[in-house]
């Protein structure tokens, strides 16, 4: 290998979503992937949903659902989304403190949508060539009713990904 060629920075993403499973993959990394030299770039998505705002349960039908639609109050789908967009902004300023703590030389990024799509895209967009996140365990057929965003990135990336179980 020649010595006058500088190696490339890595370019690590870690998906956080504020859970305890998200925090147990951000500690694993720091302790045993991260190098000083890395560029890590911690990727938090904000993503709304009208069932969510609404109050719905993933338990409800789509009869009550419907009905649910028919006594919309928007101001109480306009405040849920603000409590939402406040509570990320709230998060992203706790995951600069983790960077912080763990002396992990990156940046927070907020983005807003499907979380496993724009988590994909946001690392093609940086060049990353890894992706580490947790994962929540679910069941399969809670995986298969609900999806799931480590599901989705390890069959959509096309970079390694790293899913730490705790």
């Amino acid at each position: 290998m020649n010595e006058d060629i500088p190696a490339q920075k890595r370019v690590v993403v870690l998906a956080m979503d504020g859970s305890t499973e998200a925090d147990a993959a951000l500690q694993w990394f720091a302790k045993n992937i991260y190098r000083q030299d890395d560029e890590v770039l911690v990727i938090h998505c904000l993503h709304h949903t009208a069932s969510h705002a609404m109050g719905c349960t993933e338990h409800m039908t789509m009869g009550v659902l419907f009905s649910s639609f028919q006594s919309l109050d928007l101001k109480a789908i306009e405040k849920a989304f603000q409590k939402e967009t406040n509570d990320a902004v709230r998060l992203c300023s706790q995951l600069e403190e983790l960077l912080q703590q763990y002396e992990i030389q990156g940046k927070v990024i907020r983005v807003q949508g499907d979380p496993g799509h724009k988590i994909v895209t946001t690392a093609e967009e940086c060049k990353a060539s890894l992706i580490v996140l947790g994962s929540r365990g679910h069941g399969a057929i809670r995986r298969t009713v609900l999806g799931s965003v480590s599901d989705y990135i390890l069959h959509h990336a096309t970079i390694p990904v790293l899913v730490y179980r705790h």
